[in-house]
């Protein structure tokens, strides 16, 4: 709950703030605000709202819950929604039909860093704004964007490895999707704590798309080939952070290894709480959804946004778990 009205008071300092800056430059969100644009109150034409995810993984459906109550709850506003399916073309696909069906604005969680931005140029060269949301395509034609600064993500988790392990040990890296910018900058992040730390190697890294069913059998596989050697587990988000904690519950190793994922899915976080994992990192699913949703009113009633908005990751703990757990 406190999570919630946390958001809540992050959109609403948000509406205040932005009105007193330009908003022609990028604004990084400071101590967790999110800024948006304000939009004038006498306009209540319906909104045609796109919106295509990277598909059915548990945080952009979050995402898309988020949006729907969001619009549900103001009233004026039309979403029209597409899982993307993990797919860059499927993505164009969706962006395409969105134009033959004249939505105002289209909320953008890109599949692929290059593939996404051909879906982008598509819906720019038809005259309709795209704002990205959780992760960005290579492309500087975004109206804006909303997320996190995923290379901090993955600095967060490794400096929370590194210190667990003290500063030495043999780990195993589960990463997302390999075209996605989040998974690629995530790998950014562990990559810039590893290098201040000469005594951690990484045993094995290798894609589990985001999959907690991958996440299993990647560390069955781990597992049977480095056993006990593996000191750690360091997961690019928490599906795939859970799948590897089942396989090591399944042999009775539940908790022995530590485990860091990214997300803070309710399933995580009561890993964290129970010990079959060490930690997760908030990514704030709400904060994302409520800002997209008052940038792209904004927009379409030719309001001003900055470039983008970043809300900060925290660490999870068994420490303050009870904070996050609703």
């Amino acid at each position: 709950m406190r999570v919630l009205l946390r958001s809540l008071l992050f959109i609403l300092l948000a509406f205040a703030w932005t009105a007193c800056t330009n908003a022609g430059e990028p604004e990084p969100v400071p101590d967790g605000r999110t800024p948006a644009p304000t939009m004038r109150q006498e306009d209540e034409r319906v909104i045609r709202l796109g919106f295509t995810m990277l598909g059915e993984f548990e945080f952009p459906v979050a995402i898309k819950k988020e949006l729907e109550q969001e619009v549900k709850a103001r009233g004026h506003i039309e979403l029209i929604s597409y899982e993307g399916k993990a797919s860059g073309d499927q993505q164009i696909a969706d962006v395409a039909d969105m134009i033959d069906r004249n939505v105002d604005v289209i909320i953008l969680n890109p599949v692929d860093a290059v593939k996404s931005t051909e879906a982008v140029e598509l819906a720019v060269a038809a005259g309709i704004p795209v704002i990205g949301i959780n992760t960005i395509p290579d492309t500087d034609l975004l109206t804006s964007y909303v997320g996190s600064n995923d290379i901090e993500a993955g600095e967060i988790e490794m400096q929370f490895m590194a210190e667990t392990l003290g500063g030495k040990g043999d780990i195993v890296v589960l990463q997302g999707l390999p075209e996605q910018s989040s998974q690629i900058e995530r790998t950014r992040g562990i990559f810039n704590v590893l290098k201040d730390y000469p005594d951690l190697r990484v045993l094995e890294m290798e894609p589990a798309q985001w999959s907690r069913d991958e996440g299993y059998r990647l560390m069955k596989e781990w597992y049977a080939k480095h056993g006990d050697r593996i000191g750690g587990v360091v997961s690019q988000n928490d599906e795939m952070a859970l799948g590897a904690a089942a396989y090591l519950r399944d042999i009775g190793k539940q908790g022995d290894i530590p485990i860091v994922g990214v997300d803070a899915l309710d399933d995580a976080l009561e890993a964290v709480k129970n010990g079959e994992m060490a930690a997760t990192v908030f990514q704030d699913a709400v904060g994302q959804a409520k800002l997209a949703v008052n940038l792209a009113e904004s927009i379409a009633r030719d309001g001003q946004a900055a470039k983008s908005y970043f809300i900060p990751y925290r660490l999870v703990t068994p420490e303050n778990v009870d904070y996050f757990l609703k």
